[in-house]
């Protein structure tokens, strides 16, 4: 505990992160008010991890004023001070000389459903990374089982091509036949007709130039026998229930995200050609509460995304790459967002030509076209407006029953064109 000026009234002690730890840190702070005559106090809180939550909020319950500091923050400070060691001492100085140099934030932590919002959609984030990874894993084991099962190189008319008997690895029947006819002398077993059999009884619809191109593939294969892999099969089938446990969690949550998305006033974004429910919500959940920024700029600052510009003198601008000085988890959104609409929706596609044929390379056009399109949410947003576009073959109900669900599609006109259209009148 210090004075404004960073003189010292009690050197740095401990306490839980627990009620009776905050009973005691406030009772230093009662102590100190009444001995030196303090009429405010502010506490600084450095960001780590989840555990600074519960504190903040008890210190805003108290009326006690609470700057909340990124640790990339302090970690500048500590270099300021020309001291490259860090200790529990240090960071409690740098979170001081952070404070007296207005650093920080004051605003609250994030409640509502905006909140639950980017709980739900970080955590289907983390679960299709972990998806992405069986996939991988998976892909190891049929490479030592039955390696052409994924597909190989072959020489037509001159030319090498990649052939492969699925067009998506881990549709309904490729799955099926890795669980139960994956090694080459079991697709050779069934022949043809085993293979049409099975399509029709399990309902495969597996395709005529599928069932030719596995049966020339196993034919042809560089596979160990049978027996030799009898471990990676048990272990594929361990990674095929890991795989389908993730997408039933995957499908399970997309509908709560859909859900309580739709209740949100972000939900208007939905408008947009090219966004879809989790890219919407997951553009939303991670700008937050909008009442917090002037300016749409403001958020692209906080997404990092923002061109870092280097000029001296009358000399030309240079943009160099973004700055990456905000949030990873929005930055990445703010990516993907562009990558959609470069593909899905008419304007932005054009934008995205544009931005290629002046030399950008799609990685900087994604992000701008990402940029763009929280500057149009932002003021959707603010506004509550729906999108408005100069495509002939648009039609709001079409764009919005093919990504909700039918009692959502009534929700959302029930909360956003009715409302448009009373405010018109």
């Amino acid at each position: 505990m210090c004075t404004f000026y960073g003189d010292v009234l009690v050197n740095p002690f401990e306490f839980d992160s627990s009620l009776t730890g905050f009973e005691k840190v406030k009772e230093q702070i009662q102590v100190q008010r009444e001995l030196h005559g303090m009429k405010a106090v502010v506490i600084g809180v450095e960001t780590t991890g989840h555990y600074y939550e519960d504190l903040v909020r008890r210190s805003h319950s108290q009326g006690y004023h609470v700057r909340i500091l990124n640790a990339a923050t302090t970690a500048q400070e500590r270099q300021a001070l020309l001291n490259w060691s860090k200790t529990d001492n240090l960071d409690l100085m740098a979170i001081v000389q952070s404070m007296i140099h207005g650093r920080g934030t004051s605003s609250e932590l994030s409640t509502g459903s905006v909140h639950n919002l980017q709980k739900l959609t970080r955590a289907r984030r983390e679960l299709v990374d972990e998806r992405t990874a069986t996939q991988n894993h998976i892909r190891v084991h049929l490479d030592h089982i039955f390696r052409e099962f994924q597909g190989k190189s072959v020489w037509v008319n001159g030319k090498r091509e990649h052939v492969q008997p699925f067009s998506t690895l881990f549709g309904k029947a490729p799955r099926y036949l890795m669980r139960h006819h994956l090694h080459p002398s079991d697709i050779l077993s069934l022949g043809e007709q085993g293979l049409r059999d099975i399509s029709i009884r399990e309902n495969l619809k597996i395709r005529d130039k599928s069932i030719e191109i596995l049966i020339d593939f196993a034919q042809n294969s560089i596979s160990q026998p049978k027996e030799f892999v009898e471990v990676n099969q048990f272990l594929l089938n361990q990674g095929l229930d890991r795989l389908d446990l993730l997408d039933e969690q995957i499908k399970l949550l997309e509908r709560k995200i859909e859900d309580l998305f739709v209740q949100t006033e972000g939900a208007v974004i939905l408008s947009v050609q090219g966004i879809g429910v989790v890219t919407g919500a997951e553009l939303y959940a991670e700008m937050g509460n909008i009442s917090d920024f002037d300016h749409a700029g403001q958020l692209i600052k906080m997404a990092g995304t923002n061109p870092i510009v280097k000029q001296s003198g009358g000399r030309k601008p240079s943009y160099y790459g973004v700055s990456k000085q905000g949030r990873r988890s929005f930055r990445n959104v703010t990516y993907q967002v562009g990558k959609s609409l470069a593909v899905n929706n008419p304007e932005m596609k054009k934008k995205y030509q544009d931005l290629k044929e002046r030399g950008k390379h799609p990685r900087q056009a994604y992000i701008a076209l990402g940029n763009r399109m929280i500057r149009l949410a932002f003021s959707m947003i603010r506004h509550q407006t729906l999108y408005r576009t100069n495509q002939s073959n648009y039609v709001l109900y079409d764009e919005i029953s093919k990504k909700l669900r039918m009692p959502n599609v009534k929700q959302f006109f029930e909360n956003f064109v009715k409302l448009a259209v009373g405010q018109s009148a």
